[in-house]
């Protein structure tokens, strides 16, 4: 929890102090340890459960010795706050499929005054691509998501986003990814 404020804390007074840094490089507003603490809630979030995890036990304290022993796993490539406190970010994480075994996930989170994410929202994937084509069209999504705070204009194109698509949406009370009903 103490944690957590710290992020936010730190968050509000990054975007002032290194303002000449490049405004959604993580690093500009973390130290590598608090950057490794928030990507570490954040892949609560988007990342596989335990396997003895639900969808609502998953942010128990117990399991996140699991999700931390997967941090080696996402690259934590693009991070903004927007001045109404909008958290964005861009994350190249692990996938499987016979195209490769990395996509990149895109969303949004706010923090209460005490730290805690809160209004999480994943917002886009990618399909499974190279590092370099998850860079390129990571940067693009990203600005497009900062700028307008949405990613609508790319939906309808699976070279850059395959989720959601018409079949799929984003359960906000699971945080996960679920087929339409009545598809």
């Amino acid at each position: 929890m103490m944690a957590m404020k710290k992020i936010l804390l730190i968050s509000i007074l990054g975007c002032t102090a290194f303002a000449c840094k490049k405004k959604d490089d993580p690093l500009s507003y973390f130290t590598p340890s608090e950057r490794d603490s928030l990507l570490t809630h954040i892949i609560t979030y988007v990342y596989t459960r335990p396997p003895e995890a639900t969808a609502q036990t998953r942010f128990k304290p117990s399991f996140k010795a699991y999700y931390v022993n997967h941090l080696h796993d996402f690259q934590f490539k693009k991070y903004f706050v927007s001045e109404e406190g909008i958290h964005y970010f861009y994350l190249i994480r692990p996938a499987r499929g016979p195209q490769g075994n990395i996509r990149g996930v895109g969303g949004s989170f706010t923090l209460t005054e005490t730290g805690e994410i809160v209004s999480f929202r994943e917002l886009f994937n990618t399909p499974i691509g190279t590092q370099e084509e998850l860079n390129a069209k990571g940067e693009e999504l990203f600005n497009w998501l900062v700028h307008h705070g949405n990613v609508r204009n790319y939906l309808k194109n699976p070279d850059y986003i395959e989720w959601p698509d018409k079949m799929t949406y984003y359960d906000t009370l699971q945080y996960e990814w679920l087929i339409k009903p009545g598809i």
